[in-house]
């Protein structure tokens, strides 16, 4: 019995997207070279492990010089900038002679999930928010001042937009007491990013979306059940006729005009619904560390 292998299918979307997210951060070379390491990797389908298996600097040169021969002189330098970068996500493993690299997938995965996040941000409260985000994101826990401060926005304008993003949960708040009595005064509030609180929540509303669009896509179409039923046995005779070398002009129509029309509204409908179900689920994907890590 034949059966979709999953697993082998995430890997490959993983590898897809970890390249696509490299080119786009450094630029198409950087991407190469991770292209070259992925395509040394010699784990199985069906191991999610957390790193890559390491492959040496002299496999990596063979590999670039089967596809890409000019990256070949560029080849060190494109990974020192890899793993001199705070992601992580390339790796030096063996010091000796040139060396060894591999790819923590692991580290991708949590930096693919936060751009995610941070895209939605974007999309949702606009570029001031975004840029809020990802400064409390990259620091950690920091103060409001401070987020004024590195956005380069009022102090107004930075505590309304950041209680915003608080408001929605995409933020929370440590307080921190400096003295026992617990004084405001003397507190320091500390912005952060809940980074698995969230990561669940969008998830939710993931899983919620996808459900409603597949319950609309089903009641569309199950109320022109009839007009698909005529347009399936229409391009069935069409077919047939072509294979006994009739020509489809001379098949007796077996739509009407408004027919067609609904029918065509229906289907554009349904498309929509389709390509809406594909985003969502590129966000489930990117959130669960491509069914890696499931919250």
């Amino acid at each position: 019995m034949w059966r979709v292998n999953t697993t082998a299918f995430f890997l490959f979307m993983r590898d897809a997207h970890l390249v696509n997210f490299i080119k786009n951060r450094f630029d198409d070379g950087s991407g190469e070279v991770v292209s070259a390491i992925l395509g040394l990797n010699n784990q199985l389908d069906g191991d999610m492990a957390q790193c890559s298996s390491s492959a040496s600097y002299d496999k990596i040169l063979l590999a670039l010089k089967a596809k890409n021969p000019n990256l070949v002189p560029f080849a060190k330098s494109y990974l020192d900038i890899l793993c001199e970068n705070e992601m992580g996500i390339v790796k030096m493993v063996d010091v000796y002679g040139s060396g060894s690299y591999l790819i923590n997938f692991s580290n991708f995965h949590t930096e693919y999930a936060k751009h995610h996040i941070s895209s939605i941000v974007r999309d949702r409260f606009g570029p001031k928010c975004h840029r809020i985000f990802s400064i409390v994101l990259a620091k950690k826990m920091i103060e409001q001042k401070q987020v004024s401060e590195l956005a380069l926005l009022p102090y107004k304008d930075a505590k309304e937009l950041l209680y915003t993003l608080y408001t929605e949960n995409f933020l929370e708040i440590q307080e921190l007491h400096r003295t026992p009595d617990f004084s405001p005064l003397r507190t320091f509030y500390l912005f952060h990013v809940p980074i698995d609180k969230l990561t669940s929540k969008l998830l939710n509303v993931c899983y919620k979306a996808i459900f409603n669009l597949m319950s609309i896509r089903k009641e569309k179409l199950t109320e022109n059940s009839r007009l698909v039923d005529k347009s399936l046995r229409a391009d069935a005779a069409v077919l047939v006729a072509t294979q006994r070398g009739i020509s489809p002009d001379d098949l007796e129509d077996m739509l009407t005009a408004s027919e067609k029309q609904q029918l065509g509204s229906c289907m554009r409908i349904v498309k929509k619904l389709d390509l809406g179900e594909i985003n969502i689920l590129d966000s489930i994907c990117a959130l669960t560390h491509f069914g890696n890590n499931p919250f």
